[in-house]
């Protein structure tokens, strides 16, 4: 049923979690599965930490270029890693049009209350931006 997925990647626990539930359905049906990390520079305007801050960014893709790699191995399932500058949500939108998935599979941070009306929600934000399916897991 799917050919390839996109799953929405930061490093935290939740989108490791996600990760691991898209490579289980990738080998479920021999999908190709692309990982997708967005890097917002909204959150690195400070002018005095310019240089600094894309020091810690390429830091940040480094790392999560090795991670990537190490659990592909782990699983036996090839994964793409790519990187995008922007929003989370337009970002993986983006991609996941371009890339014409059949599925984006994301973590959520598990907001409740006040916290989720005003921070808001990466799956919520892309579900409304793409016509993809999604699944979100916890």
């Amino acid at each position: 049923m799917y050919k390839k997925l996109l799953v929405g990647y930061d490093g935290s626990d939740n989108s490791k979690r996600a990760l691991q539930h898209a490579i289980q359905l990738a080998k479920l049906h021999s999908a190709k599965l692309v990982a997708v990390e967005a890097i917002d520079m909204d959150h690195f305007v400070l002018e005095g930490y310019y240089r600094e801050d894309h020091v810690k960014i390429r830091e940040r893709i480094s790392t999560h270029t090795q991670e990537i790699k190490r659990i592909s191995q782990e699983n036996g399932v090839d994964i793409e890693f790519k990187v995008g500058r922007g929003p989370p949500d337009l970002v993986i939108s983006k991609i996941a049009e371009e890339e014409d998935v059949d599925l984006v599979v994301l973590g959520t941070r598990g907001h409740r209350g006040l916290k989720k009306v005003f921070l808001g929600s990466v799956s919520s934000a892309v579900a409304e931006r793409t016509k993809k399916p999604i699944l979100v897991v916890k």
